[in-house]
């Protein structure tokens, strides 16, 4: 087993609290977007919490009041205009990768959604097995008390036998008032 207590990610901020991991995207100033290195580092993170025994449930959360923006206007949309059909290819199977490693990390991942959620973000919390939004009125910058307690009752094996399935997790999007 692998510890992932120490994890130190170059795009993304990492916390642990106790055996809940906490992932925010680390660009609020442009609404969080995506980039190749990112969608990279978060696929490679995601596989390694398949081995990981310190931790027992994920909260993919809002930094700067958003989610994501999706794919980084400048850093993955604007070169992908030029790209050929084999980039392109490349491009949807690395997205693609890392929904795979989100959905086979063995573990629950809960988006905790607040903002902005488009694109790229849209399909990470698509990718999450249980998903909370909060209104737009009513948009809070901490985490509610209601989503650690889904993090610590939300039972790993109950969740990832769902995605063992030929068809997606069916899960519900709750709004919180």
């Amino acid at each position: 087993m692998k510890s992932m207590a120490d994890l130190a990610p170059e795009h993304f901020i990492w916390e642990m609290s106790g055996d809940v991991a906490v992932i925010r995207l680390n660009r609020p100033e442009r609404k969080n977007p995506l980039t190749f290195e990112s969608y990279a580092e978060l696929r490679d993170t995601f596989r390694d919490l398949a081995y990981a025994s310190d931790v027992h449930a994920v909260v993919f959360t809002s930094n700067g009041e958003n989610f994501c923006s999706g794919g980084d206007v400048h850093e993955i949309i604007g070169p992908l205009v030029g790209k050929d059909m084999k980039g392109l290819l490349e491009f949807t199977r690395m997205t693609g990768d890392l929904v795979k490693a989100m959905l086979n990390c063995g573990k629950p991942i809960i988006a905790a959604v607040d903002g902005i959620c488009v694109g790229a973000g849209a399909i990470i919390a698509m990718s999450s097995d249980i998903r909370f939004a909060t209104p737009a009125p009513a948009r809070r910058s901490s985490l509610p008390g209601w989503v650690w307690q889904a993090a610590i009752w939300a039972p790993a094996p109950c969740y990832r036998a769902l995605s063992a399935r030929a068809a997606p997790p069916t899960c519900s999007t709750a709004a919180v008032a």
